[in-house]
């Protein structure tokens, strides 16, 4: 999506040396016909960020931010299907910010998610209070642990979408601008659902070479829909964009126009394929895989929710 592309341990390597530099976030490109230089990952393969600390009043802005968001989450009802879901903007460029709080708003009464739904954001950039929870490794983890601990895992149904930067490794870039980096790999996502319990997931990442999180993820209980296949980039993360193209037109366009989470993926697919042939744009030829025990349980919550 319009950035330099790195695997996550050289972004989490020069998160690292931006921090003892005081630069991190300007990292970006290198000099021209400078050499490469290996880059080592200094989590060894785990979920992890390097970040500098809040000062004392935002650190308990976003303590309070999270706490009222986990508190805001209705219980699970026993014999009923319950939908929760999570939309979580990685990078601090206002379009990313804007599209998970949409998406939200959008698909959460499609679902019949309203009042089991929370956002975490990574900021826009700006100085001062933010809007939502921060989209940091601990807080997704959070959140997912606190979902885990509500839902009945056989019955519940957790929805995921993710918007960011993408690396050709598969990983999702997590970045505030000057403050924090870190890198959130298929395989992270995958162990932290199996350790929260949630069985039943449906998986959204508009981000380049986001088809990398179907492998991983794939199974009867599972739908991942993806705004690209593995080795292709997508398009519109400008910052001052409303949209990314996926969330235009997944979100925007097929979701808010009635369709369901799966057919409205197939309805994107077709806007996404007209924009990109009309700006001549390599296409990104996003990707799904459907479960078909998720998919029964989101027509379930479909069919509820009109």
């Amino acid at each position: 999506m319009g950035w330099v592309h790195k695997s996550a341990g050289a972004l989490a390597a020069l998160c690292l040396a931006a921090l003892a530099t005081g630069s991190i976030g300007e990292t970006r490109a290198q000099a021209p016909g400078a050499a490469a230089q290996p880059q080592r990952d200094p989590f060894n393969g785990q979920f992890g960020s390097v970040e500098l600390a809040l000062a004392p009043r935002l650190a308990a802005q976003q303590h309070a931010l999270l706490s009222a968001a986990l508190a805001r989450l209705a219980p699970q009802r026993p014999g009923q299907l319950d939908v929760y879901l999570v939309t979580a903007s990685f990078w601090s460029d206002p379009v990313f910010e804007r599209e998970a709080s949409q998406a939200a708003a959008i698909a959460g009464p499609r679902i019949g998610a309203q009042d089991r739904t929370i956002v975490l954001s990574a900021g826009t950039g700006a100085l001062g209070p933010r809007a939502y929870p921060a989209a940091t490794p601990v807080n997704l983890n959070a959140v997912l642990g606190h979902i885990g601990a509500l839902i009945d895992p056989a019955e519940d149904l957790v929805v995921l979408f993710f918007t960011s930067h993408g690396s050709p490794d598969g990983s999702i870039a997590i970045r505030e601008h000057n403050r924090m980096g870190a890198a959130l790999r298929p395989t992270h996502l995958r162990d932290a659902l199996a350790d929260a319990g949630i069985r039943n997931r449906i998986v959204i990442v508009s981000a380049c070479f986001s088809g990398a999180f179907i492998a991983p993820l794939m199974n009867e209980d599972t739908i991942i829909l993806t705004a690209s296949a593995p080795d292709r980039t997508s398009f519109g993360c400008q910052p001052d964009r409303e949209w990314t193209f996926f969330g235009d037109a997944y979100f925007s366009h097929a979701v808010r126009g009635g369709a369901g989470l799966v057919d409205g993926f197939t309805q994107a697919q077709r806007l996404i394929a007209q924009w990109e042939q009309e700006r001549n744009l390599t296409p990104s030829n996003p990707q799904r895989s459907v479960g078909p025990r998720a998919a029964a349980l989101l027509q379930r919550a479909e069919r509820g929710a009109r």
